[in-house]
């Protein structure tokens, strides 16, 4: 009996909770450099390079069969690669060392369904070699750590989704990792369970954790990343801190929602096309100046073009539309 994964997140014996961090000349928890692989003589990464270094959360994005799996499956050492290099903590990946040092919490629940949150825990504890006096003191800083001590007695099966969903985090936590791989942790939870595990996540990286965050939650990923990293057709399009990424690609610009009474009829979303607005049901989107003027002009097209707003809304550009606007380029 052994559910999914399971084996990913045991580790050997993790040291005491508040140990110092590692210097900062250290290896980082994960360097790829020059990454080439696949399935057989089917190619999915190409030449894909990424660091994520201690105390730093990165959200790796982009489209369905991109290649985040593979990628993911490569950096657990599942997957042998045909060029280029995966260290973990300087180590290569596909050693049980390196796998030691890194917690996975798949998208699937991990978990044995009907045990409880503990037990769960213990299970992983004995997993990562622990003695039973460690293996206790373990679980309870886990459990202190991750929020889930006040549920530890509850079975996984009746549980909320978030509960689930940090109860998975926290098995992945049982090895003391230096690299935690998140894939899709929000999936199927409610809002406030989304932000209970954006805080979660922020402290341990505070605490010196390297967090590679895989998801299609954009406004999670805005909450909780200090890097992004968009993943198109294998090939690593952009990578680099989020911030200096939306200030040299929006510089001077601001994202505008406009809605319609009603979905503007083809010729007219060509039109809104050549204004840089992409249409979907009755919603458009895009990029405007910041300049004052900005505004007014775009809404004396619209009046030119029969089509008022019903609402016009501004924001500073974040993540969705970087990603808008690399997937669309192509590069």
């Amino acid at each position: 009996m052994s559910p999914s994964h399971l084996h990913l997140v045991a580790a050997p014996a993790p040291p005491q909770a508040g140990a110092p961090t590692a210097i900062a000349s250290a290896p980082p928890p994960l360097a790829i450099e020059g990454l080439d692989a696949g399935y057989g003589r089917t190619p999915v990464l190409h030449a894909l390079s990424l660091t994520v270094p201690a105390g730093c959360v990165t959200a790796l994005v982009g489209p369905n069969g991109a290649g985040k799996s593979t990628l993911i499956r490569a950096i657990c050492g599942r997957l042998a690669v045909k060029a280029g290099a995966i260290a973990i903590c300087g180590l290569p990946a596909d050693t049980a060392e390196a796998r030691g040092k890194i917690g996975l919490a798949p998208q699937d629940i991990a978990l044995y369904r009907a045990l409880t949150i503990a037990e769960n825990l213990a299970v992983f504890a004995e997993l990562s070699g622990l003695s039973p006096s460690d293996g206790r003191l373990r679980v309870a800083q886990v459990l202190e750590r991750t929020g889930t001590a006040a549920r530890q007695d509850e079975r996984i099966d009746r549980l909320s989704g978030g509960w689930q969903r940090r109860a998975n985090l926290a098995a992945a936590l049982m090895g003391a990792p230096r690299l935690l791989l998140l894939d899709e942790p929000t999936a199927g939870v409610d809002a406030s369970a989304r932000e209970a595990l954006a805080v979660l996540v922020r402290a341990l990286a505070h605490d010196g954790l390297a967090v590679l965050l895989v998801t299609h939650d954009f406004e999670f990923a805005e909450q909780v990343a200090d890097r992004a990293a968009i993943l198109m057709g294998g090939h690593m399009a952009l990578e680099g801190p989020l911030a200096d990424l939306l200030g040299q690609r929006f510089a001077h610009r601001r994202a505008v929602e406009i809605t319609f009474a009603a979905p503007p009829p083809a010729l007219r979303a060509e039109l809104l096309a050549s204004l840089g607005l992409a249409t979907e049901g009755a919603t458009a989107r895009g990029l405007i100046s910041d300049s004052p003027r900005a505004v007014s002009t775009l809404l004396a097209r619209l009046d030119t073009l029969g089509l008022p707003p019903r609402t016009l809304t501004l924001k500073t550009p974040g993540l969705p539309a970087l990603y808008d606007a690399v997937t669309s380029a192509g590069v």
